[in-house]
């Protein structure tokens, strides 16, 4: 599994909505099977399609607690100025270290 790193940002609507943008990768978004899975500490991974994780270190402490009331959430991917794509993941909170191959060589 391709592990990669994009830019991203965090949106709250403070109607309990969260909303992610990110600079779009590489290949093409499973938009109905995409999950955001966060350690429910710091750390959270978009699985966003069978073959590819994006890996998010550092969670801003001001979504953490959204984050943990809300079931879904909506990726909206950036090329450029213009969207992409957008799609609503599943969120999953496992209160563990994240399953990710520390040993990648990430680009």
């Amino acid at each position: 599994m391709k592990v990669d790193y994009v830019s991203y940002d965090f949106m709250d609507n403070g109607n309990g909505d969260l909303l992610m943008a990110m600079d779009k990768p590489e290949g093409t978004a499973d938009d109905e099977n995409a999950k955001f899975v966060y350690d429910g500490a710091k750390e959270a991974m978009l699985i966003r399609n069978s073959e590819q994780i994006i890996h998010l270190p550092l969670i801003d402490e001001a979504m953490r607690p959204t984050l943990e009331k809300i079931d879904t959430i909506l990726i909206v991917e950036m090329d450029g100025n213009e969207v992409d794509d957008s799609y609503t993941a599943k969120i999953e909170i496992i209160n563990k270290p994240l399953p990710i191959p520390r040993d990648v060589d990430y680009q």
